[in-house]
């Protein structure tokens, strides 16, 4: 989710920057609520992947504490 999100950022600079060497027209110029609507949806999904990747790691430490602190007698 992280990748689709740096993605999405990338192309939302491409969009606010354009690209002279290949004839890109900066398009938040013509259109400036969609940019803002980008950049929202963008720190939105952002904030969703980093609580998912926080909660991955709570459940995975509670896994990992509860079954992972027996040792076996040998």
């Amino acid at each position: 989710m992280l990748s689709a999100v740096a993605a999405a950022a990338q192309s939302a600079a491409l969009a606010k920057f354009g690209q002279t060497e290949l004839q890109w027209l900066k398009v938040c110029d013509i259109f400036g609520k969609f940019c803002n609507q980008i950049g929202e949806g963008i720190a939105c999904a952002l904030l969703v992947s980093l609580g998912m990747a926080a909660l991955s790691a709570i459940s995975a430490f509670s896994l990992f504490r509860l079954y992972g602190s027996k040792k076996s007698a040998v």
